[in-house]
């Protein structure tokens, strides 16, 4: 603490990465295939940072900060460009990494029950998440930064309004951001993924947006307390050896995202809750059709995350009673009991699609069905807790 007005905050963080995105084996006759030797990258992650919190009056806050980040990616490594590879040893230093991040946000109370934030940010991102776009199953992939892959960058803004009102009893507040983004990464068109083969060789590069707005209103206070959140979005990319280059929506782009939690205190022994969520379905490359080559059958894809599967929704409820005794009402034991219902209608959430060929490879006659398969149907459920 420099001042009343002046706060110092200052730090280093370090991270060792060990990751092995992929791991695959098979077995053909006596042969062993394994890809976790190949696969395993190591990596050092350290970042220096430094933030000053400046009540500039009454009305207005700053808050500058800056981190320097920094990434070695080191052996042991095998880096292939063109028809020459290049074989590091375990340790060695391949490929270092250093971020500028600056952010700036600044406060300006407009009274005691509400204010503007604002805020600018650039960030860098050493680890990645990549997708598979021609499946809907969660084999999504984290990986490093190492020579071939960049780390990622983002350039966000925000701007938000908050209010508290009733004496505090309820809060609400509307934010909006656009974020730049470089270095994105996905798999190439059609990608399969190949034993004994780095998926590295296999990632494209480009560039992204995503933008949208928030709104959010909670009541602390009274028998009914909760609160409601709604988030309008999208997430675009642009890669030029993707899609013909024009842009198309991430796997997780989701332009509608609701969700409220209520709770109902009936007295200080019965309590009643009810959690709702729905959120737009995330996109994949639909198969449009299939053909015979020489006997091999081959899948003919749309445009890049062409398709959104259904609509994500459900509601649960839930009864908590906590019995209060009335001999010894601070007693060490004390325990509540839980009846809840999971998937109250009992949606059939998709939880993967997957293609269904019908017909005769030797006929040629062939067809593709996409099959929905889902999980988790209505699950009621009892729960005793208990703390001594």
């Amino acid at each position: 603490y420099l001042s009343n007005k002046h706060l110092l905050k200052f730090g280093y963080d370090y991270t060792h990465h060990r990751m092995t995105p992929t791991l695959a084996s098979a077995t053909s006759d006596t042969t062993e295939f394994k890809t976790d030797k190949i696969s395993k990258k190591y990596s050092h992650e350290m970042a220096w940072y430094v933030q000053h919190e400046w009540e500039i009056s009454k009305k207005v806050k700053l808050d500058m900060g800056f981190r320097l980040s920094f990434f070695q990616h080191i052996g042991p490594y095998k880096e292939i460009n063109g028809m020459d590879t290049i074989q590091y040893k375990r340790g060695k230093a391949i490929q270092p990494y250093v971020g500028y991040e600056p952010r700036l946000a600044m406060r300006y109370a407009i009274n005691e029950s509400s204010s503007i934030k604002t805020g600018l940010s650039l960030n860098y991102q050493y680890i990645h998440l990549v997708s598979n776009s021609n499946s809907t199953l969660p084999t999504d992939v984290w990986v490093q930064s190492t020579a071939r892959v960049k780390p990622q960058q983002a350039l966000q803004f925000n701007l938000g309004y908050f209010k508290n009102f009733k004496e505090n009893m309820y809060e609400m507040s509307v934010e909006f951001y656009y974020k730049l983004l470089w270095n994105q990464i996905e798999y190439t068109e059609s990608y399969v993924s190949e034993l004994d083969v780095d998926p590295e060789l296999s990632y494209v590069f480009g560039k992204g947006k995503a933008y949208g707005a928030e709104f959010f209103i909670r009541k602390n206070k009274g028998k009914l307390n909760g609160w409601i959140g709604y988030t309008i979005s999208r997430s675009d990319r642009k890669f030029s050896n993707l899609n013909n280059g024009n842009v198309f929506p991430t796997k997780y782009d989701r332009p509608h995202d609701l969700s409220v939690n209520l709770a109902y205190n009936l007295n200080n022994e019965w309590q009643f809750g009810t959690t709702f969520v729905y959120a737009s379905g995330n996109t994949m490359t639909p198969v449009i059709g299939a053909f015979v080559t020489e006997g091999a059958l081959g899948f003919i894809y749309g445009k890049r995350n062409s398709y959104r599967i259904p609509a994500y929704h459900r509601m649960d409820l839930s009864l908590t009673y906590t019995p209060i005794p009335k001999r010894k009402p601070n007693r060490r034991w004390q325990s509540s009991y839980n009846f809840s219902i999971y998937n109250v209608y009992s949606r059939k959430n998709v939880y993967f699609i997957y293609n269904k060929i019908k017909g005769s490879i030797a006929s040629g006659d062939i067809r593709v069905q996409p099959i929905q398969v889902s999980l988790f149907p209505i699950i009621p459920s009892f729960t005793w807790n208990f703390k001594f």
